[in-house]
């Protein structure tokens, strides 16, 4: 039997066995199809990092340019598994030949996937970045946590080894929120004021932003409100999130009163410009202070007051923290449907399908505590 998302909403409580599969369901199901905020430093990198492609390697190596057959490699130093000795079938390109001759300390690293498998060439190491490799090797797939490898990249982030600095930033970038907010005594301020003004690495300010945030120092506070002030008079949206969110670390719940006024509560932003200020709202009522999730609600209220197309980029959170209050109001942005993508329709769906008839979550759903 076929149900559609407006049937889920219009007969107000389902069945419990439908409630109960719903939630099921959509863990498959949202990974790709819902709207996605969660990511305030979205980064335009691979998911895989150096370090992910040793610790995944059955063999790992450090090579330099085959002296007997140029432009081939040759191993200098097995630094995971074991080297069958065996020729590399590799091409060593002419750029990175010619840095291996100028720099006599340059090694290029080289992981095997298995025994008699593929070989991949993963960029040049100098001396520290090799030392890294070392240890990064003796980890295994999950031996460190996400908040371990953050904090052992951290100090790397201004190395004056770019590769270096890269993969530190790579690392620490895609680190849970809550492990950024205890990284601020691993980065100096002067540091990321340098990151945040230099030009030429734009695609590292977001990260850097949300070190700013950590700050408690008024002429922090006055640096992030004047680009805020900026963005919204022109209607910006580069590291809008970014700013949002340390803005709402500095200042607590009266920095999310501010940006819902700025953007919630009169209609005329664009959608980029609104999406950018939940992602901020998301990510704090998710890793952030705990005090700051009933304003950051009572602002998502004033979203859906004004905006109801923006309904599903707030359903999985309001889920996920088990806020019942507004499932009148879903439940009436999902019957009339206006603006709403597939993937909408279905992330309000899955909320409404999850509360009973009191209004309240169905215990079990979800791991974070209640907020009525």
């Amino acid at each position: 039997m076929d149900i559609s998302f407006a049937s889920i909403a219009a007969r107000g409580p389902t069945s419990a066995v439908l409630a109960w599969l719903m939630p099921m369901i959509a863990a498959a199901f949202l990974v790709v199809a819902t709207p996605a905020h969660a990511c305030v430093l979205c980064l335009p990198y691979p998911q895989m990092t150096n370090a992910d492609q040793v610790i995944g390697s059955d063999t790992a190596v450090f090579a330099r340019e085959n002296p007997a057959k140029p432009f081939s490699y040759v191993v200098l130093e097995t630094f995971k598994g074991r080297y069958d000795g065996s020729a590399i079938p590799l091409f060593l390109d002419s750029t990175t030949a010619r840095t291996l001759r100028l720099n006599p300390t340059v090694q290029v690293v080289l992981v095997q996937n298995r025994p008699g498998g593929i070989w991949k060439a993963l960029g040049l190491a100098a001396g520290e970045y090799q030392g890294v490799m070392r240890q990064v090797a003796d980890w295994h797939a999950g031996s460190k946590t996400p908040a371990e490898r953050t904090i052992f990249f951290a100090p790397y982030l201004r190395h004056e080894d770019r590769s270096l600095a890269e993969l530190a930033f790579l690392e620490v970038g895609r680190a849970p929120y809550a492990t950024l907010r205890d990284l601020k005594t691993n980065v100096g301020r002067d540091n990321i004021y340098r990151t945040v003004n230099d030009i030429f690495h734009v695609e590292w300010h977001g990260l850097y932003i949300l070190m700013l945030g950590m700050s408690d120092r008024p002429d922090d506070i006055a640096f992030v409100r004047g680009k805020l002030k900026t963005a919204a008079k022109y209607g910006l949206t580069t590291n809008l999130a970014a700013y949002a969110t340390a803005l709402i670390e500095m200042t607590g719940a009266d920095g999310v009163t501010q940006l819902a006024e700025e953007y919630f509560v009169e209609p005329g932003r664009s959608n980029g410009e609104l999406l950018e200020i939940v992602k901020a709202l998301s990510v704090q009522g998710t890793g952030g202070a705990a005090e700051l999730r009933g304003s950051i609600v009572n602002a998502y209220g004033g979203l859906l007051a004004v905006h109801p197309e923006l309904a599903g980029y707030v359903a999985n959170d309001l889920l996920a923290w088990k806020v019942a209050r507004f499932v009148p109001r879903l439940r009436e942005i999902l019957n009339a449907g206006g603006g709403l993508d597939e993937a909408s329709h279905f992330a309000l769906a899955v909320y409404l399908s999850s509360a009973d008839e009191g209004g309240s979550f169905q215990g079990g759903l979800t791991s974070s505590g209640g907020l009525r």
